[in-house]
């Protein structure tokens, strides 16, 4: 029984600090990158198709348009993970409440290397530096099953 606690502990502490290290280096990438304004065009709240959970089945979708150099650009990426290619799941309410905090004119993240690339919230790094700590904590209860 100590052998599965360990292997269980053990990927689920090596997942988590990998997840949360993935999320500061990108959270702290991001924080660096120009900010600039840019127009909302249009912004809703969506049924997402690939519902992960029934209680949180809501995301948010955003158009918007910014300048970087006299080129414009079209963006509608609102969160970090995002740009890793996932999505943010909301329940109504909290879909709401972030839709009404998205206003007409907003400063946007955006790449410098690459002004393509932008976002809106660039937040959150609380909790992937809580999930590195429950990643560490699940390693030390996995190691300390086996020895």
């Amino acid at each position: 029984m100590n052998y599965i606690t360990f292997v269980f502990a053990t990927v689920i502490g090596l997942a988590a600090i990998w997840f949360s290290i993935k999320f500061i280096r990108l959270y702290l990438k991001v924080k660096k990158w120009n900010r600039v304004k840019a127009t909302i065009l249009s912004k809703e709240i969506f049924l997402h198709p690939k519902v992960s959970s029934s209680r949180s089945p809501y995301g948010i979708k955003v158009n918007y348009t910014y300048q970087v150099d006299n080129s414009t650009y079209n963006g509608s990426k609102v969160y970090l993970v995002e740009l890793s290619g996932g999505q943010a799941n909301h329940m109504k309410s909290a879909a709401e409440n972030k839709l009404n905090k998205i206003e007409d004119i907003m400063s946007v993240y955006v790449n410098p290397r690459d002004p393509s690339q932008s976002v809106i919230f660039c937040e959150g790094v609380g909790l992937y530096i809580f999930v590195f700590f429950m990643g560490i904590v699940a390693l030390l209860i996995g190691v300390s099953n086996i020895l």
